[in-house]
């Protein structure tokens, strides 16, 4: 009993010192991926898989979305790769739509990560309106 009465006190001690500490702790460890098919005239095929969970394939329509939540592991990186294709073309790509560092560095305000696949590129965005491009399509 006094082994989780001093866990719990150190906990509290810590978050008392630390605004970005108790930020993070408390705020920043759930997200919502978005995966959204903005190609011209083509399905897009998406294929997801984490260490724990094949999220499995999935084909979208244009406008359509793939949306799922994640929390991150407290101890080690939580990862999600998808492997990402215009539908009845060669044009393939493997992405990193979440690891803990891409979730700190550029979700965690919002605790979204939009990925938007476009006929040029796959963008990225963690409000669904500043875009940037992230990852160029590769020919197989």
């Amino acid at each position: 009993m006094n082994c989780l009465f001093f866990f719990i006190f150190l906990i509290s001690f810590l978050l008392s010192q630390s605004p970005t500490l108790s930020f993070h702790l408390y705020f920043c460890w759930r997200f919502r991926v978005h995966i959204i098919n903005n190609l011209s005239l083509k399905n897009l095929v998406i294929d997801c898989i984490s260490a724990d969970n094949d999220l499995g394939r999935h084909e979208l329509w244009w406008g359509e979305e793939f949306t799922f939540k994640i929390g991150q592991r407290p101890i080690g990186d939580t990862r999600v790769v998808c492997n990402v294709t215009k539908f009845g073309s060669n044009h393939i790509t493997s992405i990193n739509v979440f690891t803990n560092g891409f979730a700190d560095d550029h979700c965690c305000k919002t605790r979204q990560c939009y990925w938007s696949a476009r006929d040029d590129a796959i963008y990225f965005s963690n409000n669904n309106k500043n875009w940037n491009r992230w990852y160029n399509w590769t020919s197989v």
